[in-house]
């Protein structure tokens, strides 16, 4: 590569990353209660800003870079997300996607919804919004004409640390991903409790108690050498130990929890790359963007059309924004004309980064 098509790549992603990264339409407070500490949104990118000096590199650049080295056709890459809010399933959907069409990878997406409830329903929706074809039996990933556009989707329940430990295992052994990503998904702590955006402890810290356990998933895949890309607004999100530093400095609750653990609301799993984004959906357009700059085909990326269908479909099974807790097709505050405004402006910059424009008299 030349030094000039070094310096427009990473000038697309820097661009990429700015957008992800930036609370446009998005609220500006989040507040535990009327009268509660105000948690400015804005700070959140002086996270993004020394996470960007720390690798040297735009994120959603080297996170697709990556992927594109790792993982080739037919190549498992699991994604784990939650199955109860609106930041989640439509990233990982969006995210299992591009790297279907870009990468004719097989996305596995390991997700913790309870059976027979509507969250049962969140990832599969949003999938079908994608374009994808949700299944739950790893025999129809193969085998016929509509596999190449088959996603499946693998329960992960409460679980003990012991448990939890053994299935990740079981997971890398049964299909050996090549990579792993994270899209909100909340974890413990170094002390084994789980926190909200806000502080708060969710689980008593008890490896004996069965809880949902994401870190072990990250741990496994680190074990065998196996790519590792987080996505998260918080630090609460799995991988995101691996900047401690920069969010004690920058997020109050990374310090100071509010409950006795004494140890804040970081995960203590970390991953190879974390992308601290707006949201961990937008995070995962990022990636999808710098996918389809990378491999010089915009269709990589969804548009606006499908970003539109795929929040729609995961609001109107009954899952709510994590900010306003309404049951609305938007992202962490972030409106709907936001969202799907950014997948376009997202689609407008791969298309136009390979346009050169020549002036000239006549």
């Amino acid at each position: 590569m030349s030094d000039l098509e070094e310096q427009l790549i990473v000038g697309f992603g820097d661009i990429v990353d700015r957008l992800v990264a930036t609370p446009f339409g998005t609220a500006a407070v989040l507040r535990k209660g009327k009268g509660g500490p105000a948690k400015l949104r804005y700070t959140w990118m002086r996270v993004y800003d020394d996470a960007r000096k720390f690798y040297g590199r735009p994120l959603t650049l080297l996170a697709a870079e990556s992927l594109i080295d790792r993982v080739s056709r037919g190549d498992y890459v699991l994604i784990v997300t939650n199955s109860h809010e609106m930041d989640g399933p439509p990233g990982a959907a969006a995210m299992a996607r591009s790297l279907v069409v870009g990468l004719g990878a097989i996305p596995v997406i390991v997700t913790d919804y309870v059976e027979g409830t509507k969250f049962e329903k969140a990832v599969p929706q949003s999938c079908i919004g994608a374009q994808l074809i949700p299944v739950s039996d790893p025999e129809e990933l193969r085998g016929s004409i509509w596999t190449p556009y088959t996603v499946l989707v693998h329960r992960w329940p409460e679980m003990t640390v012991a448990e939890a430990e053994e299935a990740a295992g079981r997971l890398m052994d049964d299909y050996a991903p090549k990579a792993v990503i994270t899209v909100e998904a909340v974890s413990c702590n170094k002390a084994g409790i789980n926190h909200g955006a806000l502080g708060g402890p969710r689980n008593s810290g008890d490896p004996e108690e069965p809880f949902v356990r994401f870190n072990e998933i990250i741990f496994a895949a680190k074990e065998r050498g196996v790519l590792t890309i987080a996505t998260g607004d918080n630090g609460n999100e799995c991988g995101f130990a691996t900047i401690e530093g920069i969010l004690k400095e920058h997020h109050e609750f990374c310090n100071d929890c509010g409950c006795p653990c004494g140890e804040g609301i970081i995960s203590a799993a970390g991953a190879d790359i974390v992308i601290p984004a707006n949201s961990s959906n937008w995070a995962c357009y990022g990636i999808g963007a710098c996918l389809a700059r990378l491999l010089e085909r915009p269709e990589v990326l969804h548009d606006e059309y499908t970003h539109n269908r795929i929040l729609l479909n995961c609001a109107n099974v009954g899952i709510p924004d994590g900010a306003t807790a309404m049951c609305t097709p938007t992202t962490d505050g972030a409106s709907h004309k936001a969202c799907v405004s950014l997948v376009g402006m997202l689609g407008e910059t791969v298309r136009m980064s390979m346009v050169e424009l020549v002036r000239e008299s006549r």
